[in-house]
């Protein structure tokens, strides 16, 4: 049975009624990650959830009965659904034009990821794909992806580009994004907060990757302005910027020319690092929050260092500075799986105190599945997350991950209406599938 989606715009009243177990989260801010415990999920047995034109505005027992004057209202009986926040899945590749199937073949024969890339294969393959469809196709390829995400949960959807690799195809992927979010289904999407990966690996048109940053940085007025116009007209959330710092990538003394940049304009920042090797992501970060003045207890509005994503080679010590400039981190577990490379350990994680959001670094290449729940029971089962862990790694440490965790990420009186409602009676019904195939509404 397919989810029911309920757009807050259509659908000003709803209450989610009775429902035997509803994870709020809501003690969140006031926990430290190394003590998230299953009692840190904030969990109400057998209550209520009433949404208001847009706003959770009261969790409580027998609602409909104590609330005066909820006039004509949409009533759900939840009796048999868990309700938790809605999911953010904050990193994500979900625009693309091409197929990269022969690469999941290889890689089980024990072809590594860099080795395909060496051949030709990884990135570029996708990119010849991806620069040979139209801005209008490549949009309707995206939506296609988005609305997946949404049917299993997903409300906000950090959607990366990285497979123009020249400043003229990277726009035409950030146009794509706004077409798709602009037009008349765009209800049927989720959220979407883009980032724009310019460098991703190397653009065939420059010789030498510092003079395709160059090209990049000289750019990014243009690409800011775009953003910046979008979110004026309520498409989207403020465009961040992302690199690949690794090895047989993008370096440390790159990556920091371009991010720097990029804060300069007021974007956000993330860094894929530290996946094959100890790269200098984490301490770059570290650096470029410094420079801010950047704490766990004071990030700005816009022009912050968000997270490190990726993370295997990253040591404690790295996360634990992270943690304290208020720089969080984001494990990929499925891109483990499918490339055949370790997994994060979540003991290390938990030591250093950062908050660990868990994205599915749904790709073409490797990790080609647009799926969080089976990204969450990776985190569980291979990296040894608690489930509570992995809650809040797909909720409000997610939220936290974007920068939104003020008003997305927990059901709060107050917060943006956002949940997911799916089969069961406690917690431990998280896993009832490993696919989210018992997912029943999703409010967005």
């Amino acid at each position: 049975m397919a989810a029911k989606i309920w757009s807050t715009k259509k659908h000003k009243k709803i209450l989610f009624k009775n429902s035997p177990c509803v994870v709020t989260l809501k003690d969140w801010d006031s926990l430290e990650n190394d003590s998230l415990s299953q009692k840190g999920l904030s969990v109400i047995k057998n209550c209520d959830v009433l949404i208001n034109d847009g706003i959770i505005s009261d969790i409580g027992e027998d609602l409909l009965n104590k609330s005066d004057n909820l006039g004509e209202i949409e009533v759900v009986d939840s009796s048999k659904y868990v309700i938790i926040p809605g999911l953010i899945d904050c990193h994500s590749h979900p625009i693309f034009a091409g197929s990269r199937a022969n690469e999941t073949v290889l890689k089980s024969q024990g072809m590594t990821y860099e080795e395909i890339s060496a051949k030709g294969g990884g990135i570029v393959a996708t990119m010849k794909a991806t620069r040979k469809v139209t801005t209008q196709e490549l949009s309707e390829l995206y939506k296609l992806n988005a609305i997946d995400s949404l049917a299993r949960g997903i409300v906000i959807l950090e959607a990366k580009t990285g497979y123009g690799l020249n400043p003229v195809q990277e726009r035409k992927m950030l146009e794509a994004l706004y077409e798709a979010h602009s037009g008349k289904d765009a209800n049927e999407l989720p959220l979407l907060c883009p980032t724009y990966l310019g460098p991703h690996a190397a653009s065939p048109e420059y010789r030498g990757l510092d003079n395709y940053i160059q090209a990049l940085v000289e750019d990014l007025p243009n690409i800011a302005a775009l953003g910046e116009e979008a979110v004026k007209k309520g498409i989207s959330f403020p465009l961040a910027a992302d690199i690949f710092l690794e090895r047989n990538y993008f370096t440390k003394e790159q990556s920091e020319r371009w991010l720097g940049a990029a804060l300069q304009h007021g974007l956000d920042v993330h860094i894929h690092s530290d996946e094959f090797s100890r790269s200098g992501g984490a301490e770059l970060a570290a650096e470029l929050a410094r420079r801010l003045e950047q704490t766990a207890s004071k990030r700005r509005q816009r022009g912050r260092v968000l997270t490190v994503d990726h993370c295997q080679y990253s040591t404690e010590s790295d996360l634990g500075r992270l943690a304290l400039l208020g720089v969080g981190a984001v494990a990929l577990p499925t891109t483990s799986f499918f490339s055949k490379i370790p997994y994060v350990d979540a003991k290390r994680f938990r030591a250093s105190g950062i908050k660990v959001a868990i994205g599915s670094d749904f790709n073409p290449g490797s990790s080609p599945m647009n799926n969080i729940w089976f990204s969450s029971y990776l985190a569980l089962s291979q990296c040894g997350f608690s489930l509570a862990e992995v809650i809040a790694g797909v909720t409000i440490n997610a939220a936290f991950a974007l920068g939104l965790e003020r008003i997305y990420g927990s059901l709060e009186i107050g917060k943006k209406a956002a949940l997911v409602a799916f089969d069961g009676n406690c917690v431990e019904d998280f896993y009832s599938s490993l696919l989210g195939d018992h997912v029943r509404h999703v409010v967005i």
